[in-house]
């Protein structure tokens, strides 16, 4: 015998209720319904026979074939069919839906909704992480965030957009941007130069952009990360009218990139739902700095073109012109399994020669590196072949670039990585 999923208001025509929907509209909707009745569902021989209301309950009414049987979870089934907007619209105006399907003159089963059953994730209702890690918009940064349940998820419209959600009915609007920065800044130099301004004319400079109007401004961190948090106006001309958008934004400096969170609602309503803009941002996680059963510390990059990139990008910021040449040959091989090399991380074989870069990688290292590490080793190898710097000794800072002990860098952070490659170009 067949079990018949019925997707009712998929073939229903829907109505819109107003914000205060009233007994008797709730029965001019039955009614409406009822003139396209009865309605055979396709493949099923079920039959919507009728569309009642009473109260504040909208009442239908089926007949079944022989051999019909609903499923055990029919509830669920049938809740399931329910958009998100539907479910929303009967929460609020307390609405509840009765399916009753008959056979031969007798009840064969039937299901109550209440408008109590939709169970509607709260606003301020955060779920488990989501990571963006992967995005190709995310610019490689390992940023997870939580997932805010009370929102619509949509896909960044723009270049650098990586998520947008969305509540329409309280119209709010969060985001966030990740951009390329034109160098590395570690931790304690955003804050030393970057914020060595005043908040508000940092905030400024970053309004000013948007063509907005700075509200007010503050330094903070989000997730050990240093950003500034700002409050700013933005009018949006919306059917000739125009409508002035308030907006709490954060700009996070991280490493080489920066991250614009921002959270949008109309003036008015800004006061009232602030706080799920904080709540929302406050729960972005680093993965990378952190190291705990699970967490994801191993950095997964092979793209070398990417690695050289930014290698000559800092060169050119500390003023060093160094010709890049067309011969470029890094590549990964077992060192570690022959006797001569077996305690290689890895070599330069271009050092004093400007006509190439040749350096050789321990694919079993390179694979297992965290990020700091393989910043160090691969760096360490192109100050050879460019800079034709040599090893340090080893009574040196282990955590200056040219140390020659690459297992010395296993806990160094990528602020280590950043602060003492940019003192040995200070140097240089």
């Amino acid at each position: 015998m067949k079990k018949l999923t019925l997707i009712l208001l998929l073939l229903i025509p829907l109505v819109s209720f107003g914000q205060t929907t009233s007994t008797e509209q709730i029965k001019e909707f039955a009614e409406k319904i009822n003139e396209e009745l009865p309605y055979t569902m396709p493949g099923t021989n079920v039959t919507l026979q009728n569309v009642s209301a009473m109260g504040r309950t909208i009442i239908y009414t089926y007949q079944v074939p022989e051999g019909w049987i609903p499923f055990e979870d029919i509830k669920t089934q049938l809740l399931n069919t329910l958009s998100l907007d539907l479910k929303k619209l009967y929460s609020k105006e307390q609405i509840n839906l009765m399916y009753n399907y008959f056979r031969d003159g007798g009840l064969v089963k039937g299901v109550t909704i209440s408008y109590r059953d939709f169970n509607l994730p709260k606003l301020n209702s955060l779920g488990d992480y989501i990571s963006y890690k992967s995005h190709p918009k995310a610019k490689g940064v390992n940023i997870k965030i939580k997932d805010p349940l009370g929102f619509e998820k949509l896909e960044g419209d723009r270049p650098n957009v990586v998520a947008k959600y969305n509540n329409r009915d309280e119209n709010l609007v969060y985001s966030f941007v990740i951009s390329e920065l034109p160098l590395f800044f570690s931790r304690n130099e955003v804050r030393e130069y970057i914020f060595s301004e005043s908040s508000n004319l940092i905030a400024s400079e970053l309004v000013k952009e948007y063509g907005g109007e700075l509200i007010s401004s503050r330094f903070t961190d989000i997730d050990r990360y240093p950003a500034i948090e700002y409050v700013f106006d933005l009018e949006k001309k919306i059917l000739d009218q125009k409508i002035t958008m308030r907006n709490l934004a954060w700009s996070i400096y991280y490493e080489d990139r920066i991250i614009v969170i921002n959270g949008m609602t109309t003036k008015d309503n800004f006061e009232k739902h602030k706080y799920i803009f904080s709540l929302i941002t406050n729960s972005i996680l680093f993965e990378e700095q952190y190291n705990y059963p699970g967490s994801e510390k191993i950095y997964n990059n092979d793209n070398f073109n990417e690695f050289i990139d930014k290698f000559y990008r800092e060169l050119e910021t500390f003023g060093i012109n160094k010709i890049r040449p067309n011969k470029i040959n890094i590549r990964l091989e077992p060192l570690d399994s022959f006797k001569d090399t077996s305690h290689y991380h890895g070599f330069s074989l271009g050092a004093n020669n400007d006509n190439i870069i040749d350096i050789v990688l321990n694919e079993r290292s390179w694979n297992n590196f965290t990020k700091p590490q393989k910043y160090y080793l691969i760096f360490h190898e192109l100050c050879h072949d460019v800079l034709n710097l040599k090893d340090l000794n080893y009574i040196s800072n282990e955590k200056e670039i040219m140390y020659p002990s690459i297992h010395n860098f296993k806990n160094l952070t990528m602020d280590d990585f950043i602060e003492n490659f940019h003192k040995l170009l200070e140097k240089y």
